[in-house]
């Protein structure tokens, strides 16, 4: 029979520490390891396709541009709202692949709502610009423009939040 470091003899004969949070932690390791193992490469997928989708749509504009196309030149309000559409999605999809890298290399271990908001936030926001540009009132933006202000909040939480792991991270 093995005694652990309290004294205790067990039945089985084990030596491991009669420790419940050694288990713990160890548990929410393989917990956490898995959980990126799914989280990164998703982020990356998702920042790889909307980076390129984004660059696509910037071409398309330029093409626009190029071809002089009278709905696209003559309405100032459309021009604006689709190159910030290309603008945020581009900017905000080079956030989440630096997420993605920082989370995969283990820099930050953010948590879960951290994550899901701020890859729904790069997803809103942009097509947000888009959807108000294409269809929009006279002077007035449509009414997608909503979406981009609660988009931002959730952006701005999980930079926030990845910021404040990785800052924790590297003090320990």
């Amino acid at each position: 029979m093995g005694r652990n470091s309290k004294g205790k003899v067990r039945p089985d004969g084990a030596t491991a520490p009669d420790d419940a949070g050694a288990t713990d932690s160890a548990a929410s390791d393989a917990a956490s390891e898995i959980a990126h193992a799914t989280v990164v490469p998703s982020m990356l997928r998702q920042a790889w396709w909307s980076l390129a989708f984004w660059m696509s749509f910037g071409l398309l504009l330029e093409g626009l541009i190029g071809y002089r196309i009278p709905d696209y030149l003559s309405d100032p309000q459309r021009r604006e709202l689709l190159r910030l559409a290309h603008a945020h999605g581009n900017v905000l999809s080079l956030v989440l692949l630096a997420a993605a890298l920082a989370i995969g290399y283990g820099r930050a271990q953010p948590l879960r709502m951290t994550v899901v908001a701020l890859r729904i936030g790069v997803v809103v926001m942009p097509f947000a610009f888009l959807a108000a540009g294409i269809w929009h009132y006279a002077n007035d933006p449509g009414l997608a423009i909503w979406l981009v202000p609660p988009a931002a909040l959730l952006v701005i939480f999980g930079v926030v939040g990845l910021a404040l792991q990785a800052r924790g991270r590297e003090s320990t």
